[in-house]
């Protein structure tokens, strides 16, 4: 454990806010706490996408019985002791199912016991006695830092075993991220405390939020509501009696009419179940065929009555619409886009999400559940207005009215899960995932859809700047359509992908560094350009008593709801918007844009590059956020006539989906 690193965790910051906490009024106090405790609540939005893999992981497993294990130290292990004791009372859970373990044992619940956290071969130990499972059961480990010893033993212990893992953490990066032992890591990040390293405060809150989100989600997808109502209750006792029959009334249009006597026969004919009990009264089946329901559909109500008594109302589309429709999704890591059309030319949209494989490569039921929620949000134009699907509904529908569907992934080729994803997909749309009519490939892929099928263009070069950068060459067959015959660049934000909005903005930052660094050293007497000015407002910069600025420190702080590579990428807008007349901002763009032109693109424009065909025969493919700034697009043609690069045509894409969907159309999908 380096505890030399300590000062540099986020929940170790010193908070600029409070500073003279000590001097301010009782009122001022109280209002700058509350105002940083709304910071919490965004930090955690950051991190929904793992939170609802985890649950997703989860409920599988706890609905055959296994066992969620709560894993921490001094606030962390409270918090999962608070959560695991209040799912039993909640949610009529087993007791043993979730269990709560504190560093230092149940004494630490109430006094600290000092260096307990350190032992990582304690949490090991403590594990051990509890005879895990790894089919069944799954840990969460909670620590703040993100580097307490005694959950890391915990950790590595479950994950060597196979269990699920889960992590908690108000830090990033952390040790328990990099440990390799966490299947979802939730790192919600709300920034130093008022109090500098109190965790119990904005952390211990933010940490709260996830567990309540995990444990009540997991409750939810196994069964134990009915919309938001807790049905899953056996009436052991005369207020819960009365609660049952409340809640049968409420729900159950034929329980509404029942006297108190008639609904606790009815209770005690269903073993004092409320949901069994209103199966038996919406179907009026016996308890058994009504509890055979129940368990086929998992213990989930709404699935048993969708199963047990069918709607009988008529379904929106009609029989004539089946197959009508094609689909394409755009799954990118900032949103997902759905694009729905028919033989009109009608097309609807539906949004949803970030669903990068690169970045949730665990949480693929997660994926899953977003594109399928950007084609319900598309879908929902072509229904009467206000009406609301059951899951039954939703299931035909998206199995019975597409014929061609186009599913673009951001992180697909890194990722590997083609075979895992394609066959899944394909039989939620009702198709042939061996067929030309069902298409899961890299978003990239999606972008020479936007060229015409009447150009028979023999080649296309698609070139995109977002945050990063990437080349592609395309040759068409007519078997196929456009197949990817070559890449260049897209790397990762990290290593390059010059031109693209991140390494603009990095460069915007070194050079705004350099600026203040020669001033602090005398070497710089005058004051600070356009461009340096416009880096330091962007990124919140303040001024000390000296008149120094801390750059480097603020762009690195942890009190921000969008995280350091988004902070950077979006000073691109801000350099763009300056280029024409800051001749700093202007030589960062032109330089960019020279080595996109000339580096990513001239190795595909190569006469020796694979798959090479001249310019002239070539259709230029651009997209991503940048390319729709006219200042970049005016940089970027300035590169291509200065290389000499005259294209049959050039195309800027900004509706992907849309461009897949007339595409599919065009071919007849």
């Amino acid at each position: 454990m380096d505890l030399s690193s300590l000062a540099q965790l986020q929940t170790e910051g010193v908070n600029p806010r409070t500073i003279h906490i000590d001097r301010m009024s009782t009122l001022e106090m109280c209002t700058v706490i509350n105002s940083d405790d709304h910071r919490v609540a965004e930090s955690v939005k950051v991190c929904l996408p793992e939170i609802a893999g985890a649950i997703d992981a989860l409920a599988p497993r706890v609905r055959r019985g296994g066992r969620v294990v709560y894993v921490g130290a001094g606030t962390s292990g409270r918090l999962g002791i608070l959560d695991a004791s209040e799912i039993p009372p909640t949610f009529a859970a087993p007791h043993s199912q979730f269990v709560g373990i504190i560093a230092g044992g149940d004494a630490a619940i109430r006094q600290a016991q000092e260096g307990a956290e350190d032992n990582a071969q304690a949490g090991e130990d403590d594990l051990k006695r509890l005879s895990l499972d790894p089919e069944l059961d799954s840990v969460i480990g909670i620590a703040s830092s993100g580097r307490t010893p005694y959950v890391l033993g915990c950790l590595t212990f479950a994950k060597r075993l196979g269990c699920v893992t889960i992590g908690v953490a108000c830090a990033s990066p952390s040790a328990m991220g990099r440990s390799g032992d966490v299947d979802f890591l939730i790192a919600p990040v709300p920034g130093p405390e008022v109090v500098t390293g109190s965790t119990r405060l904005k952390s211990g809150t933010a940490t709260k939020l996830v567990l309540n989100m995990l444990s009540t989600g997991t409750m939810i997808r196994v069964g134990k509501t009915y919309g938001n109502m807790m049905v899953d209750m056996v009436a052991s006792n005369l207020k819960l009696e009365q609660r049952s029959r409340n809640m049968l009334r409420r729900l159950s249009p034929k329980c509404n009419s029942m006297s108190d006597s008639e609904l606790d026969a009815l209770l005690v004919q269903s073993k004092r179940s409320v949901k069994l009990a209103m199966l038996v009264a919406e179907t009026g089946k016996t308890v058994e065929v009504c509890q055979q329901h129940l368990d086929a559909a998992g213990g989930v109500l709404a699935g048993a009555l969708d199963e047990a008594c069918p709607p009988t109302r008529n379904l929106p589309f009609k029989e004539e619409d089946a197959k009508r429709f094609v689909l394409c999704i755009d799954g990118g890591g900032s949103k997902c886009a759905a694009a729905i059309a028919d033989d009109s030319g009608n097309t609807s949209h539906g949004y949803a999400g970030p669903c990068n494989l690169t970045d949730g490569i665990g949480n693929i039921p997660g994926i899953v559940a977003t594109l399928i929620g950007a084609t319900k949000n598309s879908l929902k134009e072509h229904l009467p207005s206000g009406t609301e699907p059951s899951d039954a509904e939703w299931k035909q529908y998206l199995r019975s009215y597409f014929r061609s569907v186009w599913v673009g992934l951001a992180g697909l080729d890194r990722a590997g899960l083609h075979e895992t994803l394609a066959p899944a997909l394909a039989e939620i749309f009702g198709l042939d995932n061996t067929t030309p009519n069902f298409r899961l490939t890299s978003d990239v892929d999606l972008l020479p859809a936007s060229v015409s099928v009447d150009k028979n263009q023999p080649s296309v070069l698609v070139v995109i700047a977002g945050t990063g950068s990437v080349a592609m060459r395309y040759a068409w067959t007519e078997d196929r359509g456009y197949t990817r015959v070559a890449r260049s660049g897209g790397w990762g934000h990290m290593l390059g992908d010059e031109g693209g909005g991140y390494s603009i903005g990095i460069e915007a930052i070194k050079h705004t560094l350099l600026v203040l660094e020669e001033q602090t050293l005398g070497l710089r007497p005058q004051g600070l350009a356009k461009l340096e000015n416009a880096v330091i407002s962007q990124l919140g910069c303040a001024a000390s008593k000296d008149g120094s600025i801390d750059l480097l420190s603020e762009l690195l702080s942890g009190h921000h709801q969008e995280t350091v590579k988004t902070r950077i990428a979006q000073l691109a807008e801000t350099v763009l918007e300056l280029a024409s007349h800051d001749k700093t901002a202007e030589a960062i763009v032109k330089n960019q844009t020279a080595h996109l032109v000339s580096k990513t693109l001239g190795r595909l424009t190569d006469p020796k590059s694979t798959g090479y065909a001249a310019a002239p025969e070539t259709e230029l493919v651009l997209a991503g956020g940048l390319m729709r700034n006219q200042g970049y697009q005016y940089a970027l043609t300035e590169q291509l006539d200065q290389q000499g690069l005259q294209f049959q045509g050039i195309l800027i894409v900004d509706d992907v989906a849309a461009a897949g969907a007339k595409f599919l159309l065009e071919r007849k999908g």
